[in-house]
């Protein structure tokens, strides 16, 4: 019977918002090339939280009886007395940024507009009594930045969203039994559709969908009907309306949050991170970033593809925090002298890392200019590029337009073409120094794993091919055609982990990765797994790793840790090595990783294998 029931409630949800998007589509339909060349050419965005409170807030108030009276006393006391949307988009705009996500509903279901859905919203409520959402509008479109609102699908506040479909294990501040969760989905299309009629947005980026992800539940979200009728409207869809990672009703991947992907993963995706460790504001929270690391992370997801979303958190009275302002102040400046290497963009032709920065390009006519961002400017004032093989017409510094001379020779031991370019000894720019490159036709460079210009190898366990102990149909050989970047799904064999890792739980299975080599050298073999902070290194097992007819076998043992600075601060990488290997000959060659332990809980999370020369220090990637 409850199989019954759940499935008439299903039917008439879909047929209702069904009903409602036959209703209400425009008669054009964009392409979703047209729908996205906003997006594409802005790579830069600003992310605002702002609200009575923050959800986070009441989750440690615990299950008091007075969450719910607590948290409609900040709403009525809710008065940012100093907000001024102009001042916000200026500041986003002066930064260089190109597009404004705002929190129209986050998970407690307080409206920052004038909704007529609903009297739980800012001009009701509120001593402040305007409509927040109708002003920012107005200041994006007279300033020419485009508008978007995050969208909570999760609500803790509304009495018909059912807590068993709660973000938060039931979270609710009223919980009522009789909530019929096809009444909330009702009011939700309808509030999607008051902001796509009364403030044109060109994205919606939703959350809270974590209740949803039984896949029969994820059907009342209506997928299809939702991405139509925002599509229609103009307007594109991020992934975690319902966790679509494959992007098949979706228009663009939501990475998760503060997650930067160490390869181009191929398709559009935007990466959401702090500027400290909170989204909302938190007077606490001094962990700030610098704004050379801000601007290292935007030319990293720039060079994959993506999109660099950077989140500021408004304080009570509406101000942007200073320590927000001067670090944008700061990536402003260099956008003005280097925006042409991040605007309108592809990734670079290496798809994955690089240790002195990243590669984007852009084609015109019979050319493409390859920006080369340096965070490790060559101190012997010489820049070498491995792998590329387009004649060069030209090479200049971007900021300045300075020549620069070069030269390309090919070494035919290792099957490689060599790029060195004559650069300044001392870097031109204190943070990320641009060199334009600009070559004939499209670029065609390498794709196998290169050794680095520092002598290092990494080997990234999400692109490396799968050895699974038994046959597992129709299994994607690589972790990465899986399709699995935020959300894990359990599955035969090795499979992606948490943060695009990868584990090995059985003996027996193993990892393999093709990768070429420049220069021959004795090398440690480290593996790379993830750590959390301040928590202590569990995993007990033994690998081995076998390259050029050469095998190492290890304990893994935890020899250092760092902060990854493609993960949230909790989020630690930690180094194993496994022994070391002397490779004489240059060229392609093929290591494997195996499991000789069969692992429990506590398995390793595997990010990458580094080859790391004996003669330098053990500093590698993430």
């Amino acid at each position: 019977m409850k199989s019954k029931k759940f499935y008439l409630l299903l039917s008439v949800v879909l047929f209702s918002t069904s009903l409602l998007y036959a209703q209400n589509t425009k008669p054009k339909q964009l392409s979703n090339e047209d729908l996205m060349s906003w997006f594409r050419e802005g790579r830069f965005g600003m992310f605002i939280h702002f609200g009575a409170s923050t959800s986070e807030d009441f989750l440690k108030e615990g299950n008091a009886e007075s969450k719910k009276e607590i948290y409609e006393a900040s709403v009525k006391n809710f008065n940012p007395v100093d907000f001024d949307a102009k001042e916000w988009v200026r500041i986003a705009k002066d930064a260089g940024m190109r597009y404004i996500v705002f929190t129209s509903k986050h998970h407690d279901g307080f409206c920052k507009w004038d909704s007529k859905l609903t009297d739980w919203d800012v001009v009701d409520q509120t001593p402040f009594k305007r409509d927040i959402i109708a002003e920012l509008a107005t200041a994006c479109k007279e300033a020419g930045i485009e508008l978007g609102f995050y969208y909570s699908i999760g609500d803790w506040h509304h009495p018909e969203y059912d807590a068993a479909y709660s973000n938060r294990s039931g979270f609710h501040f009223d919980p009522n039994p009789k909530a019929d969760i096809t009444k909330y989905m009702e009011y939700m299309y309808g509030q999607i559709k008051e902001l796509c009629e009364n403030y044109q947005p060109k994205l919606f980026w939703f959350d809270g969908s974590s209740g949803f992800r039984n896949p029969n539940r994820k059907r009342l979200l209506g997928q299809q009907e939702m991405v139509d009728l925002l599509n229609s409207y103009g307007a594109i869809s991020n992934s975690r309306l319902g966790d679509d990672d494959a992007l098949k009703y979706v228009n663009y991947l939501s990475m998760g949050d503060n997650m930067t992907p160490s390869a181009n993963i191929g398709m559009d995706f935007e990466s959401a991170q702090t500027m400290n460790d909170s989204w909302h504001f938190d007077p606490k929270d001094t962990n700030w970033k610098s704004a050379k690391l801000m601007l290292e992370k935007l030319i990293d997801i720039a060079g994959k593809g993506g999109n660099y979303l950077l989140n500021v958190g408004p304080n009570s009275k509406g101000v942007i925090p200073e320590e927000s302002q001067t670090r944008l102040k700061v990536i402003g400046e260099w956008m003005d002298k280097n925006g042409k290497a991040i605007y309108g963009t592809q990734a670079g032709p290496y798809p994955y890392d690089l240790n002195w920065g990243s590669i984007t390009q852009r084609t015109e006519g019979n050319t493409t200019t390859l920006y080369l961002n340096v965070v490790d400017w060559p101190k012997d004032g010489v820049f070498k590029l491995y792998g590329l093989n387009n004649k060069i017409v030209e090479a200049s510094l971007l900021a300045n337009g300075t020549a620069l001379s070069s030269e390309s020779v090919y070494n035919s031991t290792a099957a490689i073409n060599i790029i060195s370019i004559k650069v300044p000894e001392t870097a031109p720019d204190p943070y990320v120094s641009v060199i334009a490159l600009k070559i004939e036709g499209i670029p065609i460079m390498e794709q196998n794993f290169l050794q680095q210009t520092n002598g290092t190898v990494i080997l990234d366990a999400y692109w490396a091919s799968i050895h699974d102990t038994e046959f597992v149909p129709n299994k994607p050989l690589r972790p990465v055609d899986q399709k699995t970047f935020t959300v894990i799904k359990n599955d035969k064999g090795i499979m992606p982990t948490r943060r695009m890792t990868v584990a090995l739980d059985k003996k027996g299975e193993g990892l393999s990765w093709d990768f070429k080599l420049v220069k021959p050298g004795t090398y440690k073999v480290a593996l790379i797994s993830e750590a959390i902070k301040d928590e202590k290194w569990k995993v007990e097992g033994r690998m081995r790793a076998t390259v050029a007819g050469q095998s190492v076998e290890n304990e893994l043992k935890e020899q250092e840790r760092w902060q990854n600075s493609r993960m949230a601060t909790e989020v630690m990488s930690s180094r194993s090595i496994l022994g070391t290997v002397k490779i004489n000959t240059v060229g392609m060659h093929t290591l494997t990783l195996e499991s000789l332990t069969d692992f429990g809980d506590e398995k390793p999370n595997i990010w990458n294998v580094q080859l790391i020369p004996t003669n330098k220090p053990n500093k590698g990637f993430d």
